[in-house]
């Protein structure tokens, strides 16, 4: 196939619900707040930054929880303010999965956990009506496009009642039909797996393990057997990004929690702030794909921007680079030479992998930069314009 190029936008866990005097405020995002402030309210304000940058996609993926606690106009406002954002995108096709806040396992609405989820239409979770019904009846469903495929899966599926919501599930005979049908597939797409839950811990910040996809194990060892390029996951609240190592193939999966679109719960769980990710990924045949994600954080009163804190996400961050750091930091500093200040973009040119690197190896490789006299500014993460040579400088 050549090279393939995707981007995608990504709308997690929106928390969306109707609220009254006598709710909390579980999110930024409810079905009777006002839009007339861009900066106060998250849809309105993505699209408003959608427009002033003049962003497209060609897919948006949604990671489940569109609504809280199941509350019905929840639901079909957070299905509707998605399909409102991805319209204004201008993507070819959104993909959703659903979240456990979308199942209504306390039986508050009904005595079958998904009649809600069911009831919403519109094109809810997949617009294809045969895709959709295998989504429903198999807990996945592959969507196959010109030059991507994405496994769809319903971590939710088992969730029948308050004890099964637990945690997330797959079973063997999911995972059985996902490597039957990948053993037919070509391996030269863009391979993106999209859950609510998590399929690897995710305890830090006190958030607990019993949470985690069950039997997850056996699901990624099939993904790193066909190469899968990206896993995509919601339900945290912390946006994290990070290589799995599969057992069998040595096959490294990038795995991005992408946090939430919304709720404000996650700032006194974890104190991560609201985040809108943008990812633009490239593969070349059947090698592993790269990726360059650019994020946005939302704060209340002062809308969408790109920030770096300790309170959120990277805003520049990649995964993909297949050098070592030592490697890059010698390509760096050859690049570099004795020239005191040298255009960052001159270093990307040189070495293109530095821009496809993982939050902590772009932490290191500043470190190992430092030691060499060598200042990144700003940062990686924040789009630096030049890199100066210490020792050079003066003399």
């Amino acid at each position: 196939m050549g090279i393939s190029k995707l981007s995608i936008a990504i709308i997690s866990d929106l928390h969306c619900y109707h609220i009254s005097s006598s709710n909390t405020l579980d999110s930024y995002l409810t079905t009777n707040k006002s839009r007339s402030n861009p900066k106060d309210h998250p849809v309105e304000g993505i699209i408003d930054l959608i427009k002033k940058e003049n962003l497209s996609v060609d897919l948006t993926l949604c990671p489940g929880d569109f609504t809280n606690k199941s509350d019905q106009q929840g639901f079909i406002s957070g299905w509707d303010f998605s399909l409102e954002i991805h319209g204004h995108l201008k993507g070819n096709q959104i993909i959703a999965t659903i979240g456990n806040h979308d199942v209504d396992s306390y039986g508050t609405h009904s005595d079958y956990s998904l009649e809600l989820a069911k009831g919403i239409r519109k094109g809810f979770p997949i617009d294809d009506e045969v895709s959709r019904d295998t989504f429903w009846s198999k807990g996945c469903v592959f969507i196959e496009g010109r030059s991507y495929r994405v496994l769809v899966i319903n971590s939710s599926h088992f969730h029948y009642n308050k004890d099964s919501a637990a945690s997330g599930r797959v079973d063997d005979s999911l995972v059985d039909y996902v490597e039957k049908y990948l053993d037919k597939a070509s391996n030269d797409k863009i391979n993106i797996a999209l859950s609510h839950h998590h399929p690897i811990d995710h305890s830090r910040l006190s958030l607990g393990e019993e949470d985690k996809i069950v039997n997850a194990d056996a699901l990624l060892e099939v993904l790193g057997k066909f190469k899968f390029d990206l896993f995509i996951h919601g339900h945290k609240h912390d946006p994290l990004l990070r290589y799995h190592n599969c057992s069998q193939t040595n096959h490294k999966i990038p795995i991005l929690s992408s946090g939430s679109f919304s709720a404000t719960t996650n700032l006194s769980w974890t104190s991560k702030r609201n985040t809108f990710h943008k990812i633009d990924l490239v593969k070349d045949g059947s090698l592993k794909a790269k990726g360059k994600i650019k994020s946005w954080t939302f704060l209340p009163r002062n809308g969408w921007s790109v920030i770096s804190d300790d309170g959120g996400f990277h805003p520049y961050t990649g995964f993909g680079n297949t050098d070592s750091l030592e490697q890059i930091t010698r390509q760096i500093i050859g690049t570099v030479g004795s020239n005191p200040i040298t255009k960052w973009s001159d270093v990307v040119t040189a070495v293109p992998n530095v821009e496809f690197l993982m939050p902590n190896e772009a932490e290191d490789l500043m470190k190992l930069l430092k030691a060499e006299s060598l200042i990144i500014s700003p940062k990686i993460w924040e789009m630096p314009e030049y890199i100066s040579n210490v020792k050079s400088i003066g003399t």
